[in-house]
């Protein structure tokens, strides 16, 4: 049965390895940095309520001492619903805010750009909505590895 506290606890575990598997040496007060990559103006009835979810999971996880002792920031951008967009996003977030992981994209064709470029710079993408059977053969795929954590550093 898929209970609240089931997937805070599921969300709070990718969050901590994501954070323990990037290249950053945090100090123990750091925040986990989250860059949440999402098409708000382009998909407002959707992504919304996403966002009011996420941000209470955030306020609860945080309240409660956060993960790995660590708090979590989370910082959204609005890719438009373009591709390029989010590409060009998740760069900046990874070169100038220093994410350890990228969270969101609903559409499809941007969880797939998200998701390549998050391999190549072998950061853990969690897909809001992965949509497409490319995507979800792609994690089955990464998730069949021999490496355990190959899925995990793979993006």
């Amino acid at each position: 049965m898929l209970t609240r506290r089931s997937v805070l606890g599921t969300l709070a575990g990718v969050v901590a390895a994501a954070a323990s598997l990037s290249g950053a040496v945090a100090q123990d007060n750091e925040p986990i940095r989250i860059g949440e990559i999402n098409s708000y103006s382009a998909l407002p009835a959707f992504t919304e309520p996403y966002k009011k979810g996420w941000q209470m999971a955030v306020e609860e996880i945080n309240a409660a001492g956060g993960v790995i002792g660590r708090q979590l920031e989370v910082i959204s951008r609005d890719d438009g619903g373009k591709p390029g967009n989010a590409v060009k996003i998740a760069e900046e977030l990874l070169s100038r805010e220093r994410v350890d992981m990228f969270a969101g994209t609903f559409f499809s064709h941007i969880g797939l750009a998200v998701s390549d470029f998050a391999a190549q710079k072998k950061v853990v993408f969690l897909a809001a909505e992965p949509l497409t059977d490319a995507q979800f053969e792609d994690i089955l795929r990464r998730a069949m590895h021999p490496d355990p954590g190959a899925f995990l550093r793979a993006g």
